[in-house]
């Protein structure tokens, strides 16, 4: 095998934005389709996601008497007849955004007051768009304009809908909103509709927690007479179901998880990376933590495949880079762990196989120091292992160094224990609390009294190798706190993570 270790050097090294020529120009756009495609992907699917929940509050206030009766034109379009045009509604509302560039199409915190307003303006350019792709749909040739500012007057409910989305939807009931400031009733109906779903979805996509569907709709309620009606409130309540609903399913294939700003970057053409396995605490539980093995890649001649730690770790070790591999993979899995709490995930946190070289190394505790200042976590959601073969190898001198870890707050589990090798008592002294048992002396007698005197003495059990119900049901009556295996689930990425995590609370 052959690796190439060309990227060595930029390992740790933060990657700056690579700036291309912008060659954007304004389209006139004759469709449409072609209208929507000028968007970027990102507000492409957040407009779908709002057009969805967009047509399932439209359609409850439908059903809501009540919420008819406080608006004028609720007669004429507040009908399930239009329940289809209210989808085309919220799937059009931003369509004012293809009109500028990409940069502007996105809301930042950094932007400039210039820049506010040019971003703002896509509601009222929204609105000019959609009359001329009306006249345009409508083949009136002799009607067009030079101007595409001018509008032509219409008395077409749908068209008026469409319209009015485009530019109220970021009005609110207090006045408070673009791009003139009306408030109550003066805003139309549909309007009101779309704007409090993509709201939704916006607070559902950015909400870090654990539940971020519920806590956006909290928020959404708790702004009753201030941004929004309260019919339109009492409307989003009933249909709340509905809506938790469509949040489902899209948080698979959308950038619905809540991010945060990791430390290492991710990208695709990464030659070395984490894969997270599921850990569970009973037979049929929920995952809780999660078990990262390191892999590599840039193999020559072999593109795509990656190798194992076990298959690259002698040649870290003779190019001296088991150190900093070994940091990499740290703040690659402190990342995770950072957003795993900014999610507030029930779970125990990552267990990172670390490297067996590192504990040759002489003290790298200053290292850990800044990995905690730069990824500010809870030091016991990140665990790294440390093999039993590995520990009875390093001298008395790399065992005191691995104490100066244990008494700094550093996780580390003592994996394939076999306690006639080295007496747990003396693993108290050191300062060791977790331990893994050798997988061969699973299902034994003995092996189920010591994992209890272990217990008894203050230790947390890690299981492993759960292949079979059997040996996962032993180690669950064993108390194992996080067990992984076949049983367990299949490698994730972290966004895959995330997500189940989430999904698994539903």
């Amino acid at each position: 095998m052959v690796v190439s270790f060309e990227w060595l050097p930029m390992i740790l090294k933060k990657w700056g934005v690579i700036l291309i020529e912008n060659t954007w120009k304004r389209a006139e756009y004759e469709t449409w389709d072609e209208a929507f495609r000028g968007m970027i992907a990102a507000v492409r699917q957040q407009s779908v996601r709002v057009a969805s929940y967009t047509q399932a509050i439209y359609l409850q206030a439908c059903e809501d008497p009540n919420y008819k009766k406080g608006i004028s034109d609720a007669d004429d379009r507040i009908k399930t007849q239009y329940g289809d045009l209210a989808y085309k509604c919220g799937l059009y509302h931003q369509l004012g955004k293809a009109l500028v560039p990409p940069e502007y199409q996105l809301w930042r915190e950094d932007f400039t007051e210039e820049e506010i307003a040019v971003y703002r303006k896509y509601t009222t350019d929204g609105r000019a768009l959609v009359a001329t792709l009306q006249l345009r749909g409508q083949k009136a040739k002799e009607k067009r304009r030079m101007d595409t500012t001018a509008e032509v007057p219409t008395q077409n409910i749908p068209w008026m809908m469409l319209r009015e989305t485009c530019e109220q939807h970021m009005e609110r009931w207090n006045g408070s909103g673009y791009p003139v400031g009306l408030s109550g009733n003066r805003i139309s109906a549909i309007a009101q509709i779309v704007g409090i779903a993509k709201e939704l979805d916006r607070l559902a996509s950015e909400t870090k927690s654990e539940k971020p569907f519920d806590d956006a709709y909290e928020i959404l309620l708790a702004q009753e007479n201030e941004l929004w009606s309260p019919a339109l409130i009492r409307v989003l309540k009933n249909a709340k179901q509905k809506c938790r609903g469509i949040y489902n399913k899209y948080i698979h294939y959308t950038m619905t998880l809540p991010k945060t700003v990791p430390l290492v970057e991710r990208r695709a053409d990464r030659p070395m990376g984490l894969s997270y396995r599921p850990m569970i605490a009973e037979k049929d539980g929920k995952p809780v933590a999660y078990e990262a093995i390191p892999w590599f890649g840039a193999i020559a001649n072999r593109p795509g495949e990656t190798e194992t730690m076990e298959d690259i770790h002698e040649m870290l070790v003779r190019t001296d880079m088991v150190g900093d591999m070994a940091f990499y993979f740290l703040y690659e899995a402190a990342d995770t762990v950072l957003r795993m709490q900014n999610c507030k995930l029930k779970t125990n946190g990552i267990l990172l196989h670390m490297l067996p070289g590192f504990y040759s190394l002489g003290t790298q505790l200053q290292r850990f120091t800044q990995l905690y200042e730069d990824q500010p976590i809870d030091k016991a959601k990140l665990m790294i292992t440390l093999p039993e073969e590995t520990f009875l190898k390093i001298n008395k001198a790399q065992k005191e160094i691995v104490g100066r870890y244990l008494r700094a707050g550093v996780s580390i589990v003592l994996d394939g224990y076999h306690p006639d090798k080295y007496d747990y008592k003396d693993l108290i002294k050191l300062g060791f609390r977790h331990v893994r048992i050798a997988p061969e002396l699973y299902l034994q007698r003995e092996t189920a009294a010591l994992m209890q005197t272990l217990r008894d003495n203050g230790f947390i059990l890690i299981g492993g190798g759960a292949d079979t119900h059997d040996l996962l049901a032993w180690q669950v009556a064993c108390g194992t706190t996080a067990i992984s295996g076949t049983l367990s689930g299949v490698p994730v990425t972290e966004d895959e993570l995330i997500r189940d995590c989430l999904l698994a609370d539903r």
